[in-house]
């Protein structure tokens, strides 16, 4: 509630620096990106919240909002792949909630992996709006967090469908059959763990994964990035293959969101993802303290532990007056 509260309040800019959160927000970019210069942080943040807007609004726009040069390699990328159906990854970057709907536009098959949330929250639209589609290929949506996600998945790519997963979802009962469901992937400074079912999968059933991105181009416009495609190789042990996957898939966000931190709405729920446990040594030397205010109650963030302390209006206004005058004093 709080959240929904932030995010669709019109923020001033002493609003964004002590909302929860931008604290979160600020928590987690720093965690991971230290070497991102404080100062910059309120306007990366407002470019973010205006990222997610966007992607709102091109979900609901009747006509694609792409330029027509972005949509023709698009296009022309799932022209490639339409006759192996595998499993199309992506991540919560750019316009990504139009991905579904053009590879639906191009006669493909889609299976899209979500939250029972957000199936409650949009599956109605999503199939009222592909009913409109014109020779559009069918559309499932597959519930993440049902513990038949992985029958279902498996039942969608049997039948033709590509299946389209946000790698960054956290979400999901798509474990490994071996017990160990988590990999270890560098991500900038750190480290994450992800959910290896999909690997598992794509190696013992044979199917390839077509990584995709959203972001922006240099004049702020929607565009889309192809990678090369993952193949498995039963010449590779499955460990090595799986350690392949996450790390090109991240290498791959990673590099979109070095260029436009903004574009990548993980920053506000990172925190939630599993992690490995950084060094005491390396923790007290990224450690940082963010203020941020809930109504009339006052408190510090403190990064990255992500504990947060309520703590008195003077502590409040005397903390937020120092990260204004560091702001300052590097600029």
């Amino acid at each position: 509630m709080i959240m929904d509260f932030l995010e669709r309040s019109k923020a001033s800019k002493n609003d964004v620096a002590t909302s929860w959160l931008y604290a979160l927000f600020a928590a987690n970019l720093y965690r991971f990106c230290p070497h991102i210069d404080t100062s910059s942080y309120s306007d990366i943040y407002r470019r973010l919240v205006a990222s997610r807007y966007r992607a709102s609004d091109d979900q609901l726009s009747e006509a694609l909002p792409i330029k027509q040069e972005v949509l023709a390699k698009l296009t022309s990328y799932i022209g490639q792949i339409k006759d192996r159906p595998g499993i199309v990854a992506t991540f919560h970057t750019g316009s990504y909630r139009l991905l579904n709907r053009v590879m639906c536009m191009q006669g493909l098959q889609v299976a899209v992996v979500m939250s029972s949330d957000i199936i409650a929250d949009q599956g109605e639209f999503l199939y009222a709006q592909h009913a409109k589609m014109e020779n559009a290929g069918a559309l499932r949506l597959i519930d993440a967090d049902a513990s038949n996600c992985l029958i279902k998945l498996l039942g969608a790519l049997k039948n033709g469908y590509h299946v389209l997963v946000y790698m960054d979802g956290n979400h999901g009962s798509v474990t490994a059959e071996d017990g160990t469901d988590n990999e270890k992937v560098p991500f900038f400074d750190c480290n994450l763990l992800v959910r290896k079912g999909l690997a598992v999968l794509s190696y013992k059933r044979n199917i390839p994964i077509y990584p995709i991105l959203s972001s922006l181009d240099d004049q702020g416009d929607t565009f889309y990035r192809s990678y090369p495609t993952i193949y498995p190789n039963t010449q590779e042990a499955l460990e090595h293959y799986i350690s392949r996957v996450f790390r090109s898939l991240y290498a791959h966000l990673q590099e979109v969101i070095s260029r436009n931190p903004e574009v990548w709405e993980g920053w506000l729920y990172v925190h939630t993802m599993p992690r490995t446990q950084e060094q005491s040594n390396k923790r007290r030397r990224y450690q940082s303290y963010w203020p941020c205010r809930v109504g009339t109650r006052y408190y510090m963030m403190i990064s990255p532990r992500y504990t947060c302390q309520e703590i008195g209006k003077l502590s409040f206004l005397c903390m937020r007056k120092w990260k204004h005058l560091t702001r300052q004093m590097k600029n």
